[in-house]
């Protein structure tokens, strides 16, 4: 094979810009990377990883300039565009879709035993830090696998359904064998602005809703395959318009709108998925009040797996910057979707499913205790979604505290410790509900 040459010296004709949330991560650089004045970043042969990304968010205009010869390896926008103007959308799919649901078979049963039954729960032990190691590194690796299917998928090739179904396979394994070390992994994904990563998120909390709603296992795996793969469509939305800071004309969300069908076209090209798991990505955006799209359905008229996904979207999106707007604190998105429910934009049942699996405090938030220590929420309590088990990192004097011992652990169902205040990740710009207020103009699409 032949090498591309590296430049000693950037030519600004050999250049392209990509901002930092097109970078994926773990993808090596054959050349090196520059800012807008020339100044070398990241020398050639290093790998992209979530420190550089967030450095270059520090640094003001969040973009980088890269040599055309990287840009279709580090990024999945290069072939958007070609791709959304190849992309032909396949209306009689959809209005097979839409005589389906039309019909009212969209019942849900389970033909097995449900998965919770057999739900490991460690009450208020800590993570095995090893095992969430490992956990870590399965979610950067799928993460990576779904971001290639994705790229596959776009560039109209036939994608293999056995990934996603492994993962499926792999994320129940790991759910049922300790359900808060998955989700705690997974939101971590949230340093991250990929597509990939947002399905990785979404198909992790989905799954673990479907298993508090006493689904069986193939039910749950098929909520997951079908958050895996919702938003693919998304990538065929052009990337300019995706990360537009203002807000949008009206023209332009019937743009972005059109991103479920384009997934569902998508995958007419992937063999061998569920036959359920089109109809659900195509009304994931759908509203309990009938304010969603594509088609405006409303109540029952939506598949209950959607409306599970439709919940799992709302949070993960909102927990997780966009260009138009900061990151929630996870206590504040969760009370965001809380309003959400009492409004019936999403499921009040499938919401109450969900405060059940993070806590009102979702887990992997940091709070304050009413004795002044500081502490991570690390588990859900069963008995009472208000008091989650913490582990304490900070006394009240502001001094590091062991927290691999077992006294750091506590489970505040169990004594007189309360949380007063909840604060946003270290290291992140989240802000609080009545903050997000100020900048919220879609808050998720």
């Amino acid at each position: 094979m032949s090498q591309t040459t590296i430049p000693n010296t950037p030519d600004i004709a050999e250049l392209v810009a990509v901002a930092a949330d097109e970078l994926i991560v773990g993808r090596q650089l054959l050349s090196p990377v520059y800012d807008d004045q020339g100044l070398l970043l990241l020398a050639a042969g290093n790998v992209i990883t979530s420190d550089f990304k967030r450095l270059l968010h520090q640094r003001g205009n969040g973009s980088c300039q890269v040599h055309k010869a990287d840009a279709d390896q580090i990024r999945l926008s290069q072939v958007v565009v070609e791709a959304a103007q190849n992309l032909t959308l396949d209306i009689q799919v959809t209005n097979q879709l839409d005589k389906l649901i039309e019909s009212g078979l969209l019942a849900v049963s389970n033909t097995g035993t449900a998965v919770k039954d057999r739900l490991v729960f460690h009450g208020r032990k800590a993570y095995d830090i090893d095992r969430h190691a490992v956990l870590q590194d399965q979610r950067q690796a799928a993460s990576e696998s779904v971001s290639n299917l994705m790229r596959e998928s776009l560039q109209g090739k036939t994608v293999n359904s056995k990934a996603v179904t492994q993962m499926a396979t792999q994320f129940l394994c790991d759910l049922s064998d300790d359900a808060d070390a998955l989700i705690d992994v997974a939101m971590q994904a949230s340093r991250d602005e990929t597509l990939s990563e947002h399905c990785m998120k979404m198909a992790t909390l989905g799954m673990a809703i479907g298993v508090e709603m006493g689904l069986d296992e193939e039910n749950c795996k098929k909520i997951c395959i079908a958050g895996l793969v919702h938003d693919w469509g998304m990538a065929a939305v052009e990337c300019e318009l995706r990360l537009e800071k203002r807000i949008l004309t009206q023209h332009e969300m019937f743009a972005i709108r059109k991103h479920p069908i384009y997934t569902v076209n998508m995958l007419e090209r992937m063999p061998g998925i569920p036959s359920v798991v089109p109809m659900v990505v195509y009304q994931v955006h759908e509203q309990p009040n009938g304010r969603g799209y594509p088609r405006a359905r409303s109540g029952n008229r939506i598949h209950l797996f959607s409306r599970i996904l439709a919940v799992a979207d709302c949070y993960a999106a909102l927990t997780s910057p966009r260009p138009h707007r900061p990151a929630m604190m996870p206590y504040a998105a969760m009370e965001s979707v809380v309003r959400m429910a009492q409004m019936k934009q999403l499921d009040p049942d499938i919401v109450r499913a969900f405060l059940k699996v993070m806590t009102l405090f979702p887990i992997g938030s940091y709070v304050v205790l009413n004795d002044g220590q500081v502490a991570r929420v690390i588990r859900r309590q069963q008995a009472d979604y208000t008091k989650p088990i913490v582990q304490v990192i900070q006394d009240a004097a502001g001094q590091p505290v062991a927290t691999e011992t077992d006294s750091a652990v506590i489970d505040l169902s169990q004594n007189s410790h309360r949380i007063v205040q909840a604060l946003p990740t270290p290291g992140r710009q989240e802000v609080g509900w009545q903050k997000a207020l100020q900048h919220i103009q879609r808050p998720f699409v």
